[in-house]
């Protein structure tokens, strides 16, 4: 196999480890298993949709990225594909993975498929799920995209129940930790001193009423029972100034690609939108739903969260893309990809929900909005964009 341009600019970073390690290893993966005889097809549709999820992910913080000539190990420099290539062509490369499904044929089991454990029908529901993400990340810029949302939605076949959550398990075992724990266990000798709170989401937090305050953080060194505090400038640092609990990043904690409410809360905006029928009746349900869900897997008690989730307001015509916004931002509070991808589609720039404001004397005007590409890459590969800024929108950024 021929040496890539980017094993020989290798970098430890999200952007290298993803190429280098993530995608190369899928590709590696499929050539093997389709020269094996027979083909185990079931495992090929494994990774494809593994692929698919890995290029979104990264087309996410980066925009246009390269796609269609991405770690193959036999282009040096490969091409930048645009951002709505990159989304069709994992589209495409799931509907790959689903067509090929074969009861009878070969698939990757336990322990080595260390999210489902070989359950296809789980496999299933997740690739649909990831399809449906991909097509309400796409759905400003490409208002089309809603007759596919709405086909998939009155098809099923998506994450139903918390039995079909997308993630990765950790262990309280030494070497099986979650990295969170596991940082600050050898850096902070196990003192949460790294995340705290931020006044945008402690301030929705409170305006909503919602109880999951004291899930989300823990009071400061030097604060009260109850007194939750945002961090502020760092200037006006104060020892009250409260920090992410420590529930949320112990050592067994799971790192969640696709959760339940996630899949509820999407369900719950495609009706409102009117992707499918159904209306505010079934928007409503859902929505509830989703909210209900989030809170239980934050830990909040089963009575209290249906107690709220009974007193949300009622989704309308005029309130349902404020209120939803709300609440699929929330949902996402540890997983940032996703929270950062919610935040950015949730209205339009300068417009979106929470509103957030750019610091004094930040380098830029706006708020951030991508990545920048390694210098590394700039330097290595002579397709690298160019002459962009942290706060130059997506394509699908509108």
């Amino acid at each position: 196999m021929q040496q890539s341009q980017y094993d020989q600019t290798r970098v430890r970073s999200a952007w290298g480890r993803t190429y280098t390690d993530v995608l190369k290893n899928l590709d590696v993966a499929i050539d093997v298993a389709e020269k094996a005889n027979p083909v185990p097809k079931n495992a090929i549709a494994q990774i494809k949709i593994l692929k698919a999820f890995a290029f979104a992910q990264t087309s996410m913080l980066w925009g246009d990225i390269p796609f269609k000539e991405a770690a193959t190990g036999e282009v040096d420099f490969p091409r930048f594909d645009k951002q709505q290539d990159v989304f069709n062509g994992c589209i495409a490369l799931i509907d790959e993975a689903l067509g090929m499904m074969d009861a009878t044929s070969g698939r990757i089991v336990a322990p080595n498929d260390l999210y489902y454990g070989g359950d296809m029908t789980k496999w299933r529901k997740f690739g649909n799920s990831l399809k449906m993400r991909i097509l309400f990340s796409m759905i400003d810029a490409d208002p089309s995209k809603g007759a596919a949302i709405g086909q998939l939605i009155s098809q099923g076949n998506m994450i139903s129940s918390n039995a079909d959550v997308m993630q990765f398990r950790y262990f309280n075992q030494p070497g099986r930790q979650n990295p969170r724990f596991s940082f600050t266990a050898i850096f902070r000798g196990g003192v949460q001193s790294d995340w705290y709170c931020s006044n945008v989401v402690l301030g929705l937090l409170r305006s909503l009423n919602d109880p999951r305050i004291p899930y989300f953080f823990q009071v400061g060194p030097g604060a009260q029972p109850g007194q939750f505090e945002a961090l502020g400038p760092v200037e006006t640092f104060k020892q009250t100034s409260s920090l992410v609990n420590m529930n949320l990043l112990r050592a067994d904690l799971p790192e969640v690609s696709f959760s339940y409410s996630e899949q509820l809360l999407f369900e719950a905006e495609a009706y409102a939108r009117g992707f499918v029928g159904g209306g505010f009746a079934l928007a409503n349900e859902r929505y509830r739903a989703g909210v209900r869900e989030s809170l239980l897997s934050f830990g909040v008690p089963a009575a209290e969260a249906q107690a709220y989730a009974n007193g949300l307001p009622e989704l309308t015509a005029a309130n349902f893309r404020t209120q939803l916004a709300q609440q699929q931002w929330l949902d996402l509070f540890m997983r940032p990809i996703e929270a950062w991808t919610q935040h950015r589609r949730s209205g339009n720039m300068g417009q979106e929900i929470p509103m957030m404001t750019v610091p004094q004397g930040a380098p830029v005007s706006g708020l951030v909005r991508r990545l920048l590409y390694r210098s590394e890459e700039i330097n290595s590969n002579p397709n690298t964009p160019t002459g962009i800024n942290v706060d130059t929108p997506m394509w699908f950024d509108k």
